[in-house]
């Protein structure tokens, strides 16, 4: 039997929720779901933000082969042989299209019912549509300041525990994605529920010097422009940000309680995961998802089992994307990866955790800034292609022990000329493996990032 729950909740990254350390009680029910499963602690997304975030997990390959980088028209198509075929219906009655499916497409194609819960292929993405045997997107609330992205985590799981019934009376193998906007970005909590994250300030970036810095910024989303003064503001905006992570969290609980009442939660896989963090003027961007600094790239990744899935629980500290959730979930549920998926199952990490595993990953941002990353255990080495609006503030090149400076605040490029060379190799090694034609970052950082033309009208490209 196949029973998968794929949670994805927008914008929260991993040193906000309690089983990743955090001090203030923001994830019970996220918590509870990891003391019976496995959680990756050096998890990121492969791309991001949320549109290059989820084609990378829809398509199982890197946004510089798959083409979606970043937001607006270069981010409507997923690159696939489709784009050759020049009659009409589809592609598929001609050609094997196996190597290619996306990973809805691998459980329709197998007879598991697929459903999504989600509002995002509003977002544009046309692609996100593709082979779902029901598709359900929930509404956001009526007025001036809501769209797409304010459907209330509320809606998304009255949606899903309905779901959550007709499955369990039909004893359908299934595939169940739910996607929550919550924590993302506008935080719409009571003053109470924000109060109660608002005690204290765990970050200790930035520091009172750097939001000074950070005023003199006259760029989207710098402290100037989100009205942060002092580190009392960057309290009262964190603890927002908790509140709505607070909030995903209860509603994620009633979930896993409808679960439990209808016998399904011991015998399901369930998944819990971001498709990007959040940063908060560690590197001077206030309430926003821009670059390649751990802030926006890492995420929580919870993954419990089913019962009958061999699998040890626990922590691991295994570098890991969410380019590998699609041939994971596929090797649990026992079906053919196919081909051109670029990621790794980590099911042998479940069943060992001592598994030997790559040494490094790369991912990329695509959105504000053209960077690409790479990531050791114990570096970062950060190559901006385009800075964006912020070429005098983001360097060229950025290099961070991770391991001694994990807020990532002192540049080691100069002081670390052997480590920047071998990772700057690594990164030509990985596109000329995994980019076998046209590197899509080099196209966004050509044209100028998506974001930054559509907030800076003055900014003319590299």
């Amino acid at each position: 039997m196949t029973k998968i729950i794929y949670i994805d909740i927008d914008s929260l990254r991993a040193d906000h929720v309690g089983t990743y350390g955090y001090s203030k009680n923001t994830t019970p029910e996220i918590d509870r779901v990891a003391t019976d499963g496995v959680r990756f602690d050096n998890a990121y997304v492969a791309n991001s933000p949320c549109m290059p975030s989820r084609a990378a997990l829809m398509s199982g390959r890197y946004g510089a082969d798959n083409g979606v980088e970043t937001h607006g028209p270069l981010s409507q198509t997923l690159n696939t042989p489709a784009h050759s075929i020049q009659w009409a219906g589809s592609w598929s009655d001609h050609t094997d299209d196996r190597p290619w499916w996306r990973l809805p497409e691998l459980f329709f194609k197998n007879d598991i019912y697929t459903v999504a819960v989600s509002s995002f292929p509003r977002h544009p993405a046309p692609w996100f549509y593709h082979l779902w045997d029901t598709f359900h997107q929930p509404r956001e609330p009526t007025g001036p300041d809501e769209s797409f992205q304010t459907p209330r985590a509320e809606n998304v799981v009255d949606t899903a525990i309905k779901v959550v019934n007709r499955l369990a009376d039909s004893g359908k193998d299934f595939f169940l994605y739910v996607q929550m906007w919550d924590p993302h970005a506008p935080y719409n909590r009571t003053d109470n529920e924000i109060d109660h994250f608002a005690d204290k300030l765990t970050h200790p970036y930035p520091t009172a010097e750097q939001i000074d810095t950070h005023r003199e910024w006259d760029a989207w989303r710098s402290a100037s422009h989100m009205s942060i003064n002092d580190r009392s503001d960057l309290r009262r905006l964190v603890a927002g940000y908790d509140a709505e992570i607070a909030y995903a969290d209860a509603e994620i609980g009633r979930l896993i309680d409808r679960l439990e009442r209808h016998g399904l939660y011991a015998d399901t896989t369930i998944t819990i995961t971001g498709d990007h963090g959040e940063e908060f003027g560690e590197h001077g961007l206030y309430r926003e998802h821009w670059s390649t600094h751990d802030g926006t790239q890492r995420v929580p990744l919870i993954i419990k089992p089913a019962a009958d899935i061999n699998f040890q629980q626990g922590t691991r500290d295994h570098l890991v994307t969410n380019v590998d959730m699609p041939p994971t979930l596929a090797a649990l549920a026992d079906l053919p990866i196919p081909e051109r998926w670029q990621g790794e199952s980590l099911v042998p990490l479940f069943q060992d955790s001592d598994h030997n595993w790559r040494d490094a990953i790369v991912f990329d941002h695509g959105l504000y800034t053209a960077q690409r990353a790479v990531r050791t255990a114990d570096w970062k080495y950060i190559r901006t292609l385009n800075p964006g609006m912020w070429g005098s503030v983001v360097p060229d090149e950025q290099l961070y022990q991770m391991s001694e400076d994990p807020w990532e605040q002192d540049n080691c490029v100069a002081s670390a000329p052997q480590v920047r060379d071998e990772l700057h190799t690594h990164l030509r090694t990985w596109v000329e493996e995994f980019v076998p034609e046209t590197d899509a970052l080099q196209t966004v950082a050509a044209d100028g990032p998506a974001g930054t033309l559509a907030f800076n009208t003055d900014f003319d490209g590299v």
